[in-house]
């Protein structure tokens, strides 16, 4: 099979729901080896900041260790969510991978059934991971956690679990209250394992807590460490935390709410160190965390006019993106926004309504984005003029009325910043 015909088999799997347990993926691989139970694996859950954190680790371990990593959704190409260091998987190791799946899949079908897109592609980066003899897996949850198609390892596998900020999302799936949410994501903690999490609610934390003692795991909490952000604005941040001593740290990467995810990403490898797990200075750490950018997140991809991506895809998001722009000084903002069906749009649009009186609306090319005509609506409701456009109509549009100085923000969903950034950068992009 070629690349892009595996990638038209998992695309009709797009909508096909998890088996309860995981017992679908555990079962294919089961029969084929157990390829997982030979990775060494750092797993991240949460509801924002997973990829962040996921890369923070990456570029921060990639010179010393051969380090794989698992990311959804894709910016560019399915490729780019599997990656050994900062090198995708080929597209001949893709369709290769994937063909084999494909084949072996008749094996589960009778009794679990087909799998869906996330676990062919959990499976395929677990299988390029063990051939490739990764040093570690740094894998980010896709949803939830206890019954996420990531969640197949025990604690021989698993090096650490981070959690990052726990709120409000995929409630159809996941319960309808924060702490049945934070009960989900909790559910990677293995049995005495050693956890990190970013999260400060007390709602939160009480349920984290719980599932650790249940599991006599050791956890550590990033709101105990003394931390303090010096500086921030569009060059990047300059923070200091207190670990042995105090550290200065710096992030190229803009937006406040990354120094969250820098803590937590800096937290577990701090910890792995000190026992001896894996071998990183807080040299290192500084050194190379720095230079860490994650593209689709307050990135900015024109400086004339400036633009800046951010994959800001439920409230929570919103709430952070909109504690980011407040540090920069700009006379106007132009906002493009696009937002899936299931989040609370209603929320997100009265949260960033403080910032600007106008927003254009864009039709997602993907089936669960919400019709742009009934955000135009909700929008009035919070003074917002509003209009509907094409993706690029909307992005020249604001470029027409761009005065130095101003902003134009792009925001909603990260399916929707992976295409507009397609768009802007001149190149392809699949869903």
């Amino acid at each position: 099979m070629t690349y892009l015909e595996v990638v038209k088999n998992i695309e009709h799997r797009i909508g096909k729901f998890k088996s309860k347990g995981n017992v679908r993926i555990k079962k294919f691989l089961e029969k084929n080896d157990s390829p997982h139970k030979n990775l060494k694996v750092i797993h991240v859950a949460g509801t924002n900041g997973k990829g962040s954190t996921v890369n923070f680790i990456k570029d921060i371990l990639k010179e010393d260790y051969k380090i794989g990593s698992f990311v959804s959704p894709h910016l560019i190409s399915y490729c780019d969510r599997i990656k050994i260091g900062d090198e995708e998987i080929s597209r001949e190791d893709f369709a290769e991978i994937g063909e084999f799946i494909i084949d072996r899949e008749p094996e589960i079908i009778d009794e679990y059934g087909e799998l869906n897109l996330f676990e062919f592609l959990t499976i395929m980066a677990i299988i390029y991971f063990e051939r490739e003899k990764v040093d570690v897996a740094v894998l980010e949850v896709g949803m939830g956690g206890r019954a996420d198609s990531t969640n197949i390892f025990t604690s021989r596998e698993k090096l650490i679990s981070i959690i990052t900020s726990i709120s409000m999302d995929h409630m159809e799936y996941l319960g309808n209250s924060i702490e049945e949410i934070a009960k989900a994501k909790a559910g990677i903690i293995t049995e005495k394992g050693l956890v990190v999490t970013t999260n400060k609610d007390e709602r939160i934390l009480s349920v984290i807590d719980k599932e650790a003692k249940e599991r006599s795991a050791e956890i550590y909490y990033t709101k105990d460490l003394e931390s303090e952000i010096l500086k921030s604005d569009l060059k990047g941040i300059d923070f200091k935390v207190k670990l042995d001593n105090w550290e200065d740290f710096s992030l190229t990467q803009i937006g406040d709410y990354q120094v969250e995810n820098a803590l937590g990403a800096i937290y577990a490898l701090y910890l792995l160190n000190k026992r001896g797990i894996l071998k990183i200075s807080t040299e290192k750490i500084r050194e190379r965390i720095k230079s860490s950018r994650w593209k689709g997140r307050m990135e900015i991809v024109s400086k004339d006019p400036l633009i800046i991506l951010d994959g800001a895809h439920n409230f929570d998001g919103i709430r952070k993106l909109v504690e980011a722009i407040d540090n920069f000084k700009f006379k106007k903002l132009f906002l493009i926004m696009s937002i899936l069906s299931d989040k609370e749009h209603k929320k997100m649009l009265e949260e960033i309504s403080n910032f600007t009186d106008e927003v254009i609306f864009v039709n997602l090319d993907y089936k669960r984005g919400t019709n742009p005509e009934e955000l135009k609506k909700e929008a009035l409701n919070y003074g917002l003029k509003a209009e509907t456009m094409k993706v690029e109509d909307a992005i020249n549009y604001y470029k027409e009325k761009y005065e130095e100085g101003d902003l134009i923000l792009i925001t909603g969903s990260l399916y929707f910043v992976s295409e507009a950034r397609a768009k802007i950068l001149n190149y392809e992009y699949s869903i």
